[in-house]
């Protein structure tokens, strides 16, 4: 892994240098934009920190350069209070990020660490096959859930487990990687979506019946608890589930018996239970909607899926792995998105989470003819969203916020002494005070 820092402050080179050594990766550096272009042709860095205000060749033409060479390199822009709109059309030429001097090393450090992050789950999605069950992203939060998977998955005894989250976030694809990353991946995977069968029919469904049960019985049909025993039953959209059947299927968790409709004998069951919903079933509850007692039986190991919205870093990922898929499944060779897309992307909201994502990139590849996904190939409200995102960030209400920011964070790195913190920014210590007072900043 190869980063370039090209800045011309010494200090900072070397401070940067400094604190992301740790990362274990090669780290180049150049003094003016000419030395920094000439470097990037000689070592192909996988990511860049461009100063927007270099001597010479200014970080932005820095930047144009490196992206007419169609350079995949992950680049990261460094700029001042006061060129923050020149960051802004950063973003817009395809810089991914950028930070206001004085920065925080310990964040720069976590933004660098999330792009390694993400260049090697790009290296993985080009060797894997595309399997839609796995779990991608690069974010803590799906982070988090891996790490639970790692730790349930080989364990010899049953357990339950409860997926909450938004529609779209994923929950079944959770329960999938649980139950084929473990040692039950050879046996039934068997799912039932409480939300998509009339409640009447639902006890038929996950019991079964004995012929003659009832009128249209002709035959004896095992349920879907039956079906599952020896792997894994998923029940979908739990929260959905008829209030007197939660009472018999909290029966079948705790002794691990049921019966089917009609029957006189009893059956055991040996699976893993993995319920998932998109509704608070506390909430729940206190409607009298969901039993209290089969919430905390089923709760035993919670999991919670992320909105896609509160992790925005997943999102070059998934697209990734979504174009890579559709590829194959439409015999296409699309290379990507453009630069001003995947920032669009990055700003829309997804309120239908992975799933709107996914629909959108198999809608766009349908139809596309060109080697890179362009704004004119993408919906209208996801552009639409960007353009009005462009437009508040260049407000004076948004320079103003990133002014009161650094201010903040400098007079507490300074321990809040005034005279220091002035020259850290380069103010007189009266205007300090007047920017203190007008931002109603509090020691």
């Amino acid at each position: 892994m190869k980063l370039l820092i090209i800045d011309d402050e010494r200090s900072i080179r070397l401070s940067l240098e400094v604190g992301l050594k740790k990362l274990g990766i090669d780290i180049f550096t150049a003094s003016s934009g000419e030395e920094g272009i000439r470097i990037f042709s000689e070592v192909s860095p996988d990511i860049i920190i461009i100063d927007i205000n270099l001597p010479g060749i200014n970080g932005l033409e820095v930047l144009r350069r490196i992206k007419k060479q169609k350079s995949n390199s992950i680049i990261i822009m460094i700029t001042y209070i006061s060129e923050v709109r020149l960051a802004v059309e950063a973003m817009k030429l395809g810089a991914s990020d950028y930070f206001t001097k004085p920065f925080n090393i310990e964040e720069i450090k976590e933004t660098i660490e999330n792009n390694i992050k993400y260049i090697h789950m790009k290296h993985e999605l080009n060797k894997e096959d595309g399997n839609m069950a796995e779990i991608i992203g690069i974010s803590k939060p799906i982070e988090a859930i891996k790490k639970v998977i790692r730790k349930i998955t080989n364990m010899p005894y049953n357990t339950f487990i409860l997926i909450q989250g938004e529609s779209g976030t994923g929950k079944e694809i959770v329960a999938k990687a649980i139950h084929f990353h473990g040692i039950r991946k050879n046996k039934p995977y068997v799912a039932l979506n409480c939300a998509a069968i009339p409640q009447n029919l639902q006890e038929s469904e996950l019991f079964g019946y004995e012929k003659g049960a009832f009128s249209d019985a002709k035959t004896s049909k095992k349920g879907l608890i039956e079906e599952a025993n020896g792997g894994t039953l998923f029940l979908d959209e739990i929260g959905d589930m008829d209030i007197l059947l939660q009472a018999k299927l909290l029966r079948v968790l705790q002794e691990k018996k049921f019966r089917r409709l009609g029957a006189t004998q009893e059956r055991t069951i040996d699976a893993n239970i993995i319920a998932a919903t998109n509704k608070d079933l506390l909430v729940e509850i206190q409607k009298g909607h969901f039993r209290e007692d089969l919430y905390y039986r089923l709760n035993v190991v919670p999991i919670y899926t992320t909105p896609l919205r509160k992790r925005i870093e997943d999102i070059p990922v998934l697209i990734e792995f979504f174009i890579k898929h559709y590829n194959k499944e439409l015999n296409k060779e699309i290379k990507g998105m453009t630069d001003n897309v995947m920032q669009a992307c990055r700003t829309y909201e997804w309120k239908g989470n992975v799933r709107e994502l996914k629909n959108v990139i198999e809608r766009v590849m349908i139809f596309q003819e060109n080697d890179w996904i362009d704004e004119e190939d993408l919906p209208h409200n996801i552009i639409a969203v960007r353009e009005e995102e462009d437009q508040q960030t260049l407000s004076y209400k948004s320079l103003e916020t990133v002014e009161m920011e650094t201010i903040s964070k400098v007079l507490k790195q300074q321990n809040w002494n005034i005279t220091k913190t002035a020259q850290e920014l380069g103010i007189s210590r009266l205007t300090l005070r007047r920017k203190i007072e007008k931002y109603n900043i509090l020691k």
